[in-house]
């Protein structure tokens, strides 16, 4: 136990100096029969202590995160929520008017770690020193966004799970959806089934092509699927469990099949980071056993400059590699709608174009209408909010769109500047307000306040069940 009030339950594993990375040489067993992390839920309360604070430390303090309260000052210890009336009526007659928290379904939330309490979580050793400063800095700035103060330390993985549940228990004060409730509205009670289920994202390793081999020099990140499915099974009422899988590695098919027997149907791919190039013929198998598995893929498009530690490739980010995949009828949430960077448009001379265009290219074709989906997330970020007002005024796209936060993104004060919405005319003047509020208490009610609050010029809003479960994607249980 640390002290501020979070303790696990380890059974270490050997661990390598990798810090991940178990090798398990029999690969037909049970994909979590030696995966004995564990969070007990009755230890994980309670803020980290940060004691004095470096001039270093307030710069990416400012960068990662700005706020100034915690998610459980919501409420006072009457049970009286702080937040201005303005911003109340807001969150009651603009946010949730129409929307139950407890049917929020967040498509796109990291989880990560640095493995030393037996999570088998990996970062590439360039987050850990300042040779590589501008890897160090990047790695404090996304952790201090999720609050984790140890992230090189042996309580970073804990930190980072006990403020991601905090803040999801803690989404919002009951009373501001229905004045005769009092506390939060969360799913730890049956009685109140309100929390939200936030799908956990774990980060597959880079595989050499021609042995499957694991290659740790060239793994940015590393998180395992079985960190993943375990926090499901200790949170069921907040996680859903995701899935990574590098086709490279030799087990590739076998590991999908373990994956569905434990309930997973979404299977995350980063292509710039992993390796991998969607468009390879030799990845039709995997692509079939996908679909027979009825799984969906989520596969990040356009550029990415966060994982790039190891191997990276932003090429293997172009939206029209998805092709071979769309066209073996495997079903793919691109994530950020490709909304970063530009891409060789191969139809036409690999003349360079934005990835947006890239895939809203393949958003028209009516062939591909059911397959191909696009998640909101970081689309309130400084840099896409030109694609977040072109996405808001195009209808077309609307039934096709899924909720996703890409915490703890949400939590970095860089990125999330609200002023840039008002100057684009996607809020008004008065939700700047609620939003700036909203921020220093909770950004992933802030996420979903700011993408249910922007409008297009016409009016144009994202529809109420972009945030739910999407009946197209994932099939009823």
């Amino acid at each position: 136990t640390n002290n501020w009030g979070v303790c696990a339950t380890l059974q270490t594993m050997a661990a390598k100096e990798s810090r991940g990375f178990e090798k398990d040489d029999d690969s037909k067993s049970s994909l979590m029969q030696k995966y004995k992390f564990t969070v007990k839920e009755d230890c994980l309360s309670g803020p980290p202590t940060t004691g004095n604070t470096s001039w270093l430390e307030y710069i990416y303090f400012k960068l990662g995160r700005n706020c100034s309260y915690e998610p459980e000052d919501l409420l006072d210890n009457e049970g009286v929520c702080p937040l201005s009336p303005g911003t109340q009526q807001i969150l009651r007659e603009r946010v949730f008017h129409d929307l139950d928290p407890r049917d929020i379904v967040d498509y796109h939330c990291h989880i990560m770690g640095n493995g030393f309490t037996g999570s088998q979580c990996y970062m590439h050793d360039c987050y850990y020193t300042w040779r590589y400063p501008l890897q160090k800095l990047k790695a404090m700035v996304f952790s201090n966004a999720a609050q984790v103060t140890d992230y090189d330390d042996k309580f970073g993985d804990i930190q980072y799970i006990s403020r991601f549940i905090r803040l999801i228990k803690h989404f919002v004060p009951a009373g501001i959806i229905n004045p005769s409730m009092t506390g939060f509205i969360h799913g730890r009670y049956n009685m109140l089934p309100f929390d939200a289920f936030y799908d956990l994202l774990p980060f597959d390793a880079v595989y050499d092509a021609v042995t499957g081999e694991q290659d740790v020099n060239l793994t940015s990140m590393y998180v395992p699927n079985e960190y993943s499915i375990q926090l499901a099974t200790e949170f069921p009422e907040l996680f859903n469990p995701v899935g990574s899988v590098n086709p490279h590695r030799h087990d590739a098919l076998d590991i999908l099949e373990q994956l569905s027997q434990h309930g997973v149907n979404i299977v995350l791919w980063l292509p710039n980071s992993m390796g991998m190039d969607p468009s390879d013929e030799k990845l039709i198998p995997f692509y079939n056993k996908i679909k027979e598995l009825n799984m969906v893929m989520l596969i990040h498009g356009g550029n990415d400059q966060a994982l790039n530690a190891g191997f990276h490739d932003n090429s293997l980010g172009n939206p029209l590699l998805l092709r071979r995949a769309l066209d073996c009828g495997v079903k793919i949430i691109t994530a950020h709608c490709a909304t970063d960077g530009y891409a060789a448009d191969i139809d036409n001379d690999n003349r360079s174009v934005p990835c947006f265009e890239l895939w809203l290219r393949l958003m028209k074709e009516e062939k591909y209408r059911g397959l191909l989906f696009g998640d909101l997330s970081q689309l309130n970020a400084v840099h896409r909010v030109p694609y977040l007002k072109k996405i808001l005024e195009d209808p077309d796209l609307h039934d096709r769109l899924l909720y996703g936060s890409d915490y703890p993104a949400p939590g970095m004060s860089l990125l999330s500047q609200t002023s840039r919405l008002k100057r684009f005319g996607l809020i008004t003047s008065e939700e700047k307000v609620c939003l700036d509020e909203l921020f220093k208490y909770n950004p992933l009610l802030f996420d979903v306040a700011s993408k249910r609050l922007v409008r297009g010029s016409g009016g144009e809003k994202f529809p109420v069940h972009a945030f739910k479960k999407h009946p197209l994607v994932l099939p009823a249980k």
